[in-house]
């Protein structure tokens, strides 16, 4: 089992045959060793399991090899193999897709004209709720939307084929027509396929077609495909032959990527299944030292191969959040250390039940341990890299919980060396448990308070925890001493990591300051060169959303510089924009560059000094003779996102680690203090002063620390997982040890006073505790959304207000009329007639599907059919996290009827905080609860039961004829 467990870490850090092999040998000799003494009918279940599970583990090493060697070798024939498998399955997907269409058209083809509400209801329930994304709609007579379901990515046309397609730049829809009774006509649209720049691909056939066969697809209109034997054109019989519809391409992975994704899943079942071996292996193994060794094998498994990925754990396994080279392997990442932990603590257990002898050799490695103990998490702690974008609670967790079983690791032997042994009278005190905990309690709170963004602890304050370690290690009872350890190691621990996130944050802040004021970037000119190769290769841009699809999935964007993307002629007028993020970049600025540039220059980058820093403009001259620009800025707070941004990219809108502020320009004789990080109670500051266009500015840097009472509660919290995680090892450790565990007596204690009462305690509190919780967590929920909503509201009615009659159907050029309205409002606005979609103020928006073709359906009912003035609703893509506001701005009859719609992100980052706080207060208000509730129950039960034991004295003492107690 050691043996398969080593040869698959080695499989996994560098696949190859001999490790293979090796896993063939050991199942060999697992067989001759367990198998064939007894046979297979005579041996125990354990061990055919173990042979079994090896065995898998040799196949599933074997086939991942074989076909990472085929990938590697046989490239060309694994390509055409998966392409010719892929349309194989494509045929029948698309015919699947077809024939969904058809049917969809014919029922919604029979729906009658008559109550429009129960109309849209039944469309609704027509939809399928699997599969590829698909829309229905049914037209009246004069062709305008009469009823519909789904998301319509495309404006629904009563013209065309019954069966047919139709293509954009950004979308390829499959269509079926039916005509209906009343001279309408039931459009169906199946999405085929959509840009990669469009945010909600994922429901497409292309995209679930590709996440079943590893090959994408290209879609093409109808005659527009290449000549090539790759291309499937997909085509449908009518009376007078069949009808191209469009072509289809697959595009089978790189080998790299192919190559790449083979290793992911055999490293994921190799691992499992090592995961397996070692289980049957602990439940086959007899003595202690066997099970230990075992558990080795398993710390080295991690230690040799990436193993991070294939349990979905990578952030735990990583060197990138977490890498100390002290300890050398078993500090690379958070999980090895967790893992390295464990083991020992487990073996501090072991020794703590053998109970060695009391030696003086035994008493100095225990105090040279307890000196080690508080300096060795203090280092182990600077190895904690938190993400520049923000730690996750599973992220600090995992640190906190490796820390703390690493200094468990430590202190369980020194507890151990120190106990005695089985001769000597076992102490039944625990006073200095108690005065450990609460002199570890006490140095948390002094960390808490000293704590300095310049170095973080004094010297001398690591000393403090060397009495509460001494005190905890004593010997005690064996509760006493799991909850002595377990609070004091948490205690450190949490205190270790909180300052290495606060450490991070600072970090994090020192370079965005950093990359401000005259500091050049060294990789925007790079990637904007880059860029502006690539606009030159692909076909001209002519309008904000092309430009918005050439930049989206660029290095640019991937590294998140804020971005804004102009089209100009060669004359410096300005043709389309698309304002990303909000540069200080001057319409006048970008026209003179641009008319300034040479005729015989294709792309320029030019670098201007603005505020807050240094800015880049890549300049291309595309085919049509326009010029492009694509304008970055610092990667900084300073630069906040425009509006389009916000809406294209609510990831950017998250719970910031600080916050920048930035003065207005001071005087030159003004005195500016050097740089210093210095904190002012709950908050750390700094001001760094930059030479800007206009004079100099402070930028000044806070950090939160959210004050005391998160931080008490967040760390009772913490401690008492680490006393729940700490006897749960402590348990394991027993049981490897050889402790015969005792089944509960189920019967008994359902019959306890003691337990019938404490339950009913717990009750009585818990339940109205959840309740209460509950109610909030609901009330905060609606007040949060209903303060959004009315802000929604509020910009409908100002636009109304301001809009002067702009926007009433019939007006000429609604979109340049809402782009007007849109930058005096500072809102992004869409106009619906008859529920069909007139205008926005930016086209991308409606590119991109944010606003779709026809508005939402519940909010047209409610405002045509249920009287409402305005309403809002979730919007159509819900990974952009977006609510939409509706008002009625042209009263009238359903087909007539004007409604102005504006999208707003409705991700409240507070919000999640709060309700966070909520949470962890009402668990830590139930375990409280719980506690008090069993102490309660244990008194009560006690002084209940003192009758009835001093009745039970006197009786039977009265039948032994013996004086009355």
């Amino acid at each position: 089992m050691i043996g398969a467990a080593g040869v698959a870490a080695e499989w996994l850090r560098r696949p190859a045959w001999v490790w293979v092999a090796g896993a063939a040998t050991v199942l060999l000799a697992s067989v001759l060793l367990l198998l064939v003494p007894a046979g297979w009918r005579h041996t125990r279940w354990r061990r055919r399991g173990l042979v079994t599970a090896l065995a898998s583990l040799a196949l599933a090493m074997a086939l991942a090899h074989w076909q990472l060697s085929a990938i590697e070798l046989r490239w060309p024939e694994q390509r055409q193999r998966r392409v010719d498998a892929a349309s194989e399955r494509l045929a029948g997907d698309l015919h699947a897709a077809f024939h969904r269409a058809e049917r969809l058209a014919e029922a919604a083809a029979v729906i009658r004209v008559g109550d429009r509400e129960r109309a849209f209801r039944a469309l609704g329930r027509l939809l399928p709720s699997g599969g590829p994304e698909m829309s229905v709609v049914i037209l009246d007579s004069a062709g305008l939307p009469w009823a519909w379901a789904g998301r319509h990515r495309l404006a629904p046309s009563v013209s065309g084929d019954f069966t047919g397609s139709r293509a954009t730049g950004y979308y390829v829809e499959l269509e079926a027509r039916r005509h209906t009774a009343e001279r309408g006509t039931a459009v169906v649209g199946v999405l085929i396929w959509a840009h990669p720049a469009v945010p909600d691909r994922a429901s497409s056939l292309a995209e679930l077609f590709r996440r079943r066969t590893e090959v994408g697809l290209t879609v093409y209109p109808p005659n527009t495909a290449p000549d090539s034997a790759d291309v499937y054109d997909y085509a449908e019989p009518t009376s007078a032959g069949p009808r191209l519809l469009f072509s289809v391409r697959p595009v089978p992975p790189e080998q790299g990527a192919a190559k790449e994704l083979a290793y992911e899943r055999g490293s994921r079942f190799v691992t499992w299944l090592v995961l397996v071996v070692v289980a049957l292996g602990l439940s086959a193994a007899t003595r202690p030292l066997e099970r230990l060794a075992l558990l080795a094998a398993l710390v080295w498994l991690p230690i040799r191969g990436p193993i991070g990925p294939a349990l979905g754990l990578q952030p735990l396994f990583s060197p990138a959040t977490f890498f100390r080279p002290l300890l050398g392997p078993l500090s690379g990442s958070a999980g090895v250390l967790a893992l390295a932990g464990i083991l020992l603590t487990i073996g501090g257990v072991w020794l703590w039940r053998i109970q060695l002898p009391r030696r003086w050799p035994g008493i100095a490695v225990g105090c040279l341990l307890l000196l080690v103990s508080p300096y060795l998490i203090s280092s182990l702690g600077r190895g904690i890299t938190p993400p520049a974008d923000g730690v996750p609670i599973g992220l600090w967790l995992s640190w906190q919980l490796a820390l703390t079983v690493s200094a468990a690791a430590l202190i369980v032997p020194t507890a151990a060396l120190f106990r005695g042994s089985a001769n000597e009278p076992e102490s039944r005190r625990w006073w200095h448990i108690g005065l450990g905990v609460a002199i570890a309690l006490a140095a948390a709170v002094i960390g808490v308070v000293v704590w300095s963004p310049r170095g973080g602890w004094p010297d001398w304050y690591t000393f403090l925890w060397t009495p509460a370690l001494l005190l905890v290690t004593l010997p005690a009872p064996r509760w006493a001493a799991i909850t002595g350890i377990a609070l004091v190691a948490g205690s450190s621990s949490a205190l270790v990591t909180w300052g290495a996130e606060l450490a991070g944050r600072v970090q994090v802040a020192r370079r965005d300051v950093a990359r401000l004021g005259n500091e050049p970037d060294p990789l925007a000119v790079p990637l904007l060169e880059r860029f502006g190769e690539d606009v030159r290769g692909a076909v001209a841009p002519e309008t904000a959303s092309e430009m918005y699809a050439l930049w989206r999935g660029s290095s640019l964007d991937s590294q998140r510089y804020p971005a804004h993307l102009a089209l100009w002629s060669a004359q410096g007028v300005l043709v389309d924009e698309l304002v990303l993020d909000s540069l200080d970049l001057p319409q006048s600025l970008l026209s003179t560059m641009v008319r300034t540039l040479p005729a015989d220059a294709s792309v320029r980058v030019a670098q201007v000094l603005r505020v807050p820093g240094v800015h880049y403009i890549l300049m291309a001259r595309i085919d049509t003779g326009d010029v492009m620009t694509a304008a970055v800025g610092p990667r900084s707070e300073l630069v906040p996102p425009g509006r389009v941004g916000r809406l294209l990219d609510p990831g950017s809108e998250q719970t910031p680690l600080y916050r920048l502020t930035l003065s207005p320009p001071v005087e030159r004789n003004v005195s500016v203090p050097p740089p210093r990080w210095q904190r002012e109670g709950w908050s750390v500051r700094n001001e760094y002063p930059l030479e800007l266009p206009g004079g100099r500015r402070i930028v000044h840097v806070a950090i939160n620390l959210r004050g005391p009472f998160p931080l008490f509660v967040r760390g009772v919290l913490v401690v008492v997982l680490d006393a729940a995680v700490l006897g749960l090892l402590w348990f394991m450790a027993e049981l490897i040890s050889g402790v015969r565990v005792r089944a509960p007596r189920w019967r008994s204690l359902s019959r306890s006073f003691r337990i019938q009462l404490a339950v009913t305690l717990g009750a009585f509190f818990l339940l109205p505790a959840i309740g209460f919780t509950a109610w909030s967590f609901a009330r905060l929920g609606e007040e949060v959304e209903r303060s959004r909503d009315l802000l929604i509201t509020q910009t409908l009615r100002d636009a109304v207000l301001t809009s002067a009659g702009l926007v009433r159907g019939g007006n000429p050029a609604p979109d340049d009329r809402l782009r007007e309205l849109s930058r005096r409002i500072d809102a992004d606005l869409g106009l619906y007639l008859g529920g069909q979609l007139a205008g926005t103020s930016t086209q991308v928006l409606e590119d991109l599907g944010v606003m779709p073709q026809l508005m939402d359906a519940d909010a047209y009912t409610a405002l045509t059919i249920g009287g409402e003035l305005e309403v809002t609703r979730e919007g159509s893509i819900p990974a952009l996290a977006e609510r939409v506001g509706y008002r009625v701005v042209q009263p009238g009859s359903p087909t007539d009827i004007g409604v102005l719609a504006t999208p707003q992100l409705a991700d409240d980052t507070s919000l999640g905080v709060r309700q966070l706080d909520l949470a962890l207060i009402l668990l830590l208000t139930t375990l409280a609860g719980v506690t008090a509730a069993l102490l309660g129950a244990q008194r009560v039960s006690r002084a209940l039961s003192r009758p009835v034991a001093e009745l039970r004295r006197s009786a039977l003492a009265l039948g032994r004829g013996q004086p009355m107690p």
